[in-house]
């Protein structure tokens, strides 16, 4: 058994590399700014009284929720380089929009259903918008979790349209380089660490909007 890691090598496979996890680690934070963001928004949206709020919303998550995630992806890329000349922010940033819209329209549901079943629990007066969908987004915590966590887990394939995260930087490195086992292993590792600092981090934010339900029940 030969284990190599090339991008240890040459200095153009180092520059590759540090490069792939640099923009791996921005487009993780950004698609988890993004889903947090878009949760956020539509959320509101889906719990508004307004119809001419509500329903688009609601049609934008349905199509969100029934489209392919690779189609999504080659979507918004496509209106990003329909806008913009291509670059490695704009890959970057149309996967992040993609991402975040995926994760955050199943979030945004999953807090308008809190919402909503807060609304139908509540007797006398009705509470302030502002303090009912805080308790909504409370109530739903373990449901934004998760879709933060598949955010992040969902961010290489973000190659698909050429962003150069870590994924599509290893790939040209093996691509004159031996050691593709060896190398898409601590790919593998990369992803591994990245998604369990995620999983801490989340189940913090999870543990705080919990205990802030707690005491506003």
């Amino acid at each position: 058994i030969s284990v190599q890691f090339p991008m240890f090598k040459t200095m153009p496979a180092w520059q590759l590399f540090t490069a792939g996890i640099a923009n791996s680690l921005v487009l993780v934070v950004g698609a988890l700014a993004a889903t947090l963001l878009f949760a956020l928004v539509l959320g509101v949206l889906q719990s508004s009284r307004s119809f001419l709020l509500r329903w688009p919303a609601r049609a934008l998550t349905i199509l969100l929720q029934s489209s392919p995630v690779v189609l999504t992806l080659v979507i918004s890329a496509a209106v990003a380089l329909a806008l913009f000349p291509y670059s490695s922010a704009v890959a970057i940033g149309a996967a992040i929009v993609a991402l975040g819209l995926m994760n955050g329209a199943n979030a945004g549901q999953a807090i308008a259903e809190a919402m909503h079943t807060l609304r139908t629990e509540q007797g006398g007066p009705p509470a302030p918008t502002v303090e009912l969908f805080g308790r909504a987004v409370s109530r739903s915590a373990t449901q934004i979790v998760s879709f933060l966590v598949n955010a992040a887990k969902g961010t290489p394939i973000a190659s698909f349209i050429g962003a150069p995260e870590l994924l599509s930087a290893l790939t040209d490195i093996t691509s004159f380089a031996s050691g593709r086992a060896s190398t898409y292993s601590l790919l593998l590792v990369f992803y591994v660490c990245v998604v369990m600092v995620v999983v801490w981090l989340c189940d913090k934010l999870r543990i705080r909007l919990e205990r802030r339900q707690m005491v506003t029940a």
